[in-house]
């Protein structure tokens, strides 16, 4: 029989992994019936733990002795230790990303009968190519291994280190290799980069290794695919098969609306055994997935509002607004979102995630922000740019200003004047000036 492992690696989308992991769960019980799904969990609600299990997944405790380690770069001495006490069991395995993977076969099948293999997935794009990825990917290489390195790799396909497959004793290896070079680092992107640094320069001792192209293999890395097709609630890769896993299908909303239809249970109800908060907005989303926003923000107004501090649990708000956004403005929907707005405004530091939610939310075609919101997220920003400034960070300063401008807010003398300094400090004397005239024009 074959079998698969499986990590639960994200840190930025922990805070809704109900929502977050259904589509994954669903997909794999409906094409991976004879797997094993091992998720490595860490501060889980007792909603989502109860959901996981009865879903049939193997959960795993994050050990407190990785938990001050970069999961991404923890997560490969746990595999590696996982498979030391339990490797025997099975005889495939697949690590993967899950926020953004879904199953549409069986990865497992494919592979059959290969002995001490590895098999690694590759984006449409090269290493220090013409698109934002390709670049990011360089900057990796070149800030783990040096420019040397980076230009001696440039024009290799990218190497996706979000999903691998392998044998139990190549994946030992591989786990090994990798938790013993990042095991000191702590900057992102490391991971990526060192995996294309060895598969590349032929430094890991196993004898097989194979590519799962971008455009014909079992693992279908598509988040730079313009023209996706769909054919028999199937998405297909670009020579007409069907991949068996899809990853970054978020990246394109004709995907993502598709996977909501197929992997979404439409039949959520509220379960009263855990009203915990976080449990509660979980629930709250799974509502809204399903349809049902009239109960959502029953249940919203009726236990977070009537409960918890204003401005807590802000990265459950954002996601239930991101939700609500797509939704037809009903009544009904217009008070959920006042709500979520309202209690938005009492938060005192939003995170980077939090900040580019929101930043989408007001600049959409639909956005539908209250006056007092839109005046609350302008002057946080400002804020925030003020610190930049004073700390010399021309980047962040910069890119604060540009995202005030994009909010289409009423025009603002004090703001004006501020863009001009920025600018000003930073060289940009054309921008400065025409900044201090238009401070002028309001004066």
């Amino acid at each position: 029989s074959l079998y698969k492992y499986v990590s639960l690696l994200s840190i930025l989308y922990i805070f809704i992994v109900a929502d977050t992991l259904e589509p994954f769960v669903t997909s794999w019980a409906n094409n991976c019936p004879r797997a094993d799904l091992v998720l490595f969990v860490d501060d889980i609600s007792d909603f989502t733990r109860n959901r996981l299990i009865r879903s049939g997944a193997l959960l795993v405790d994050i050990p407190a002795e990785y938990k001050d380690v970069m999961i991404i770069h923890s997560r490969w001495k746990m595999f590696a230790d996982f498979l030391e006490a339990h490797g025997a069991t099975y005889e495939q395995i697949f690590v993967t990303d899950t926020r953004d993977v879904i199953f549409q076969g069986n990865v497992f099948a494919a592979f059959a009968g290969n002995s001490n293999w590895l098999g690694y997935a590759t984006y449409a794009a090269d290493i220090g190519g013409n698109v934002p990825e390709s670049t990011v990917n360089y900057k990796w290489l070149a800030g783990c291994f040096g420019k040397t390195e980076a230009d001696k790799l440039a024009g290799r396909q990218i190497i996706c280190c979000g999903t691998v497959i392998g044998s139990v004793d190549a994946m030992k290896i591989f786990c090994r290799v990798m938790w013993t070079n990042l095991k000191a680092r702590t900057v992102w992107g490391d991971e990526q980069a060192l995996m294309n640094y060895l598969v590349y320069n032929g430094l890991l001792p196993i004898a097989n290794l194979i590519e799962t192209d971008v455009h014909s293999g079992e693992i279908y890395t598509n988040s730079l695919i313009k023209d996706n097709k769909i054919r028999d609630d199937k998405i297909l890769r670009g020579d007409g098969g069907v991949p068996a896993v899809v990853h970054q299908y978020d990246r394109h909303a004709p995907l993502v609306q598709l996977v909501d239809e197929l992997y979404r249970a439409k039949d959520f109800v509220f379960d009263g055994r855990f009203t915990d908060m976080r449990s509660t907005l979980e629930q709250v989303v799974c509502l809204i997935q399903a349809g049902k926003t009239v109960e959502a923000t029953r249940l919203f107004m009726r236990q977070y509002l009537s409960a918890a501090p204003l401005g807590k649990h802000t990265d459950a708000l954002v996601k239930i607004w991101e939700l609500s956004a797509r939704k037809p403005l009903t009544p009904t929907v217009e008070m959920l979102e006042a709500a979520l707005q309202d209690t938005l405004s009492n938060v005192e530091k939003f995170s980077a995630t939090n900040l580019s939610g929101i930043f989408r939310l007001r600049t959409a075609e639909t956005a539908r922000a209250a006056s007092t919101f839109r005046i609350f997220f302008a002057n946080y920003l400002l804020e925030l740019s003020a610190g930049y400034l004073q700390a010399n960070d021309a980047e962040n300063c910069l890119a604060g200003i540009r995202m005030i401008e994009a909010l289409n807010m009423p025009p603002d003398k004090n703001f004006y004047l501020f863009a001009a300094k920025a600018n000003r400090v930073f060289g940009r004397k054309a921008e400065a000036l025409t900044a201090y005239k238009r401070a002028l024009e309001l004066s």
